[in-house]
């Protein structure tokens, strides 16, 4: 009787603690994707290794603070980069990669800190890094522009802007060429920024989306290597005793594709492109929507450029309503 009773209280705490690890490393096995040019939160834990598997392979990796996070990579395994928090509390921190072919993916690292595995559920210990819809045009156009009778609102609305990974249709790649060509002919206005200096061109509406041509400038005298664009839904007011301007919120808002005539810009040199994203449905009077633009080496200080919330003409001149 009384080995029938062990034997019973053996097998019932067997299954429990079966069961709680299964619970808990169901839970830690949950796979997260990134996607470049589109910033996302990583959660880590203490005693942990996240792995982040790159597309291709590793050309550097850089921690915001190497106190609080370690990422490391080798060249036995160069499409790997493994990440944890080197402090057992809480803290956060931020991560960015390049591949050997440029791209580049900025993460947001968090620390959980020391949690009960009942609690650690929330951890990504592995995380799929994947390109954007990126379409680099080389510097290979023709000296003559497209005709001037090219009706670019009825262009837009063909374009069919989407992820192809997710069996949407991609970007139409003719009609963002001829975009990007009438840009590189149209002359440079209020240009925002100092050595990255970037003009709004045309904005067009097709449906629910934005299609935004643009130009960049590099006023320094070393090339830049340019991230893919960004674009900013942020609202500004005004605050304290001096009622100074300052950003109360700044929601990033999804794109769905962009063309640019070169990702390198050597000095006093200049890149036309296109970036095709959804508008908000409505905003506040305070917000606005902005075009960030950085280079991959300093990409804590990047120009914003504001955008039209509505279709302008060529000149960036507002449509009369």
């Amino acid at each position: 009787m009384r080995k029938s009773v062990c034997l019973t209280l053996l097998v019932h705490c067997f299954c429990a603690s079966l069961a709680a690890q299964t619970t808990t490393t169901a839970g830690l096995k949950a796979a997260k994707t990134v996607f470049e040019g589109q910033p996302a939160t990583l959660r880590l834990a203490p005693h942990r290794t996240t792995t982040i598997r790159l597309p291709e392979p590793v050309n550097s990796v850089v921690v915001g603070d190497p106190t609080l996070f370690q990422a490391e990579y080798s060249p036995d395994e160069p499409m790997l980069v493994f990440a944890k928090p080197t402090s057992p509390t809480a803290a956060e921190s931020n991560l960015i990669i390049s591949t050997t072919h440029g791209r580049h993916f900025v993460m947001s690292l968090k620390s959980l800190g020391n949690l009960a595995l009942d609690e650690l559920s929330g951890v990504d210990l592995l995380v799929n890094c994947r390109p954007a819809e990126i379409l680099f045009i080389e510097e290979t156009f023709p000296s003559v522009l497209i005709s001037e009778t090219l009706d670019l609102a009825t262009t837009a609305s063909g374009i069919a802007v989407g992820n192809s990974e997710s069996g949407r249709a991609g970007p139409n790649s003719l009609v963002l060429d001829d975009l990007v060509r009438r840009q590189r002919g149209q002359p440079l206005r209020n240009l925002s920024g100092e050595r990255i200096r970037v003009g709004i061109g045309q904005v067009l509406e097709d449906g629910s989306r934005l299609i935004v041509s643009f130009s960049v400038v590099n006023s320094g005298s070393e090339r830049i290597e340019l991230v893919p664009p960004q674009v900013q839904l942020a609202d500004q007011g005004k605050s304290g005793r001096l009622k100074r301007s300052r950003w109360n919120t700044v929601q990033q808002l999804p794109v769905d594709g962009y063309r640019i005539s070169e990702r390198r810009i050597e000095a006093r040199g200049r890149v036309d492109g296109v970036v095709v994203f959804g508008r908000p449905a409505l905003k506040q009077s305070t917000e606005g929507l902005f075009l960030q633009i950085a280079d991959s080496a300093a990409i804590d200080r990047p120009t914003l450029a504001p955008i039209s919330f509505r279709s302008t003409s060529p000149y960036g001149e507002k449509h009369d309503e």
